[in-house]
């Protein structure tokens, strides 16, 4: 069964907002000036790596911003300079968040189940509702929008749940599939922050309930299905997502010791997998190797792990960053003795760091028949052409900075709207931005 990634390409009007509460990275960097021009490069090359190894890379396009329709909506009338000119005096947080560049973090686009898992032998996809940040929430609609262009002649596409209250759904990045191969029928994994009925005082952004929802519209297993929760240590750590401090890739699960809020949930969870998948391996990162922390500063579980086609060999691609940190550079020297990984390849995707999304951040993945291969949108898929056409796009018409006055500047949205213009036309998409229609 292959497996293809896609990744959110990143925005003309990429900056740093600092709007996620949770996400330690990105308040760290609010407001400082950012590289669209470069980050958006970072991304490319970060893809161009995945498809030398032989698998099939694709791409999210950035979402239109600002969404007049929301602000006209909030009672801000006029022209779109009139609309721009009051918004920024009055609201320029408000600004900032429908100015938000998360889209690019594929893994809250949805949650992906391949047909050999779902009863009824079709994929399934629902689309995240984001709910719980206003930043966020302006997502679902236009990436729903990509789910049916890209997908929706090979599974069965679920609208995003309904909001639930200030915990939501946020796709794949609370999400784990374990399965002997890609091709096999697997185990799903829901992570999720509680019951939307059971209020913290600590932002837990996937509610049981979704889960549990998105379980039920995809026909899965009962018995090959789990939820469990996360640590609220973890989210207080700044592991806003699951996927900060867990990652999986067909047989293989890399978690650390803090991440699940009942460890000995977790362990009966594996023991049940381990009787049908004998060749599982669970490594647990124990506080003594790894420090809560410095699994989050490093975003050493946010990394890719990949399963090269030609060798059957893993690959886990890492953030440059992680290097920063002794300790897991010790691990990492270990891991190729304690797990199927043989290869390892870092990125330089600093400016997505930054934002606080590392390269798990970044890609969407699915699992496909060779039948349903056939039937994805190729135009979403990139080739060595692709590859230096989008590459050229984004040197002709992003900045090299953006400072957060910038976003008050109508002339960035003049810039955008000539981008998404030209790589609609690229693609023979026709109108899909509202601008557009």
């Amino acid at each position: 069964m292959p497996e293809i990634y896609l990744d959110g390409m990143v925005a003309p009007y990429h900056n740093y907002g600092g709007l996620s509460e949770g996400n330690i990275a990105s308040l760290k960097h609010q407001n400082q000036i950012s590289s669209p021009k470069e980050a958006a490069l970072q991304g490319i090359k970060k893809a161009k790596i995945v498809y030398s190894l032989g698998l099939h890379q694709g791409f999210f396009l950035p979402h239109e911003r600002p969404i007049f329709e929301v602000l006209h909506n909030l009672g801000f009338k006029g022209s779109e300079k009139t609309v721009l000119n009051k918004i920024s005096a009055k609201f320029p947080t408000l600004l900032n968040n429908l100015y938000s560049s998360s889209a690019m973090w594929a893994a809250n686009a949805g949650t992906f189940s391949p047909s050999a898992d779902c009863e009824d032998n079709l994929a399934h996809i629902t689309t995240a509702s984001l709910t719980s940040m206003l930043h966020r929430s302006i997502e679902s609609e236009f990436t729903h929008v990509q789910m049916q262009l890209i997908f929706g002649n090979l599974c069965q596409l679920h609208e995003p749940i309904t909001n639930l209250s200030y915990k939501g759904d946020e796709g794949a990045a609370n999400h784990l599939r374990i399965a002997s191969s890609h091709d096999a029928p697997g185990f799903e994994i829901f992570v999720h922050g509680g019951s939307i009925f059971e209020k913290q005082n600590i932002v837990q952004r996937q509610a049981l309930e979704a889960s549990h929802a998105i379980s039920s519209n995809h026909k899965l297993n009962d018995k090959r299905t789990f939820f469990i929760e996360q640590s609220q240590k973890a989210i207080a750590a700044g592991s806003f997502h699951n996927d900060i401090v867990s990652l999986a890739n067909e047989n293989v699960c890399l978690f650390h010791a803090d991440a699940f809020s009942n460890p000995e949930e977790f362990k009966v969870i594996q023991e049940q997998i381990s009787q049908h998948i004998p060749e599982a391996v669970f490594i647990k990162i124990y506080n003594e190797e790894i420090s809560l922390g410095d699994i989050v500063g490093s975003y050493l579980l946010n990394s890719q792990l990949v399963t090269n086609p030609s060798s059957n060999e893993m690959c886990l691609i890492l953030p440059r960053e992680v290097n920063e940190y002794s300790s897991v550079e010790r691990w990492l020297e270990k891991l190729p003795d304690i797990s199927p990984i043989s290869q390892i390849e870092y990125v330089d995707i600093k400016q997505s760091m930054m934002n606080g999304g590392g390269p798990a951040c970044l890609r969407f993945k699915a699992q496909l028949q060779q039948e349903e291969l056939l039937k994805i949108n190729s135009r979403f898929l990139f080739d060595d052409k692709k590859f230096i056409a989008l590459e050229n796009l984004v040197d002709k018409f992003y900045r090299d900075s953006l400072s957060p006055k910038d976003l008050q500047d109508y002339s960035l949205i003049i810039e955008t709207r000539e981008f998404l213009q030209e790589i609609t036309k690229l693609l023979n998409l026709g109108s899909i931005y509202s601008f557009q229609k």
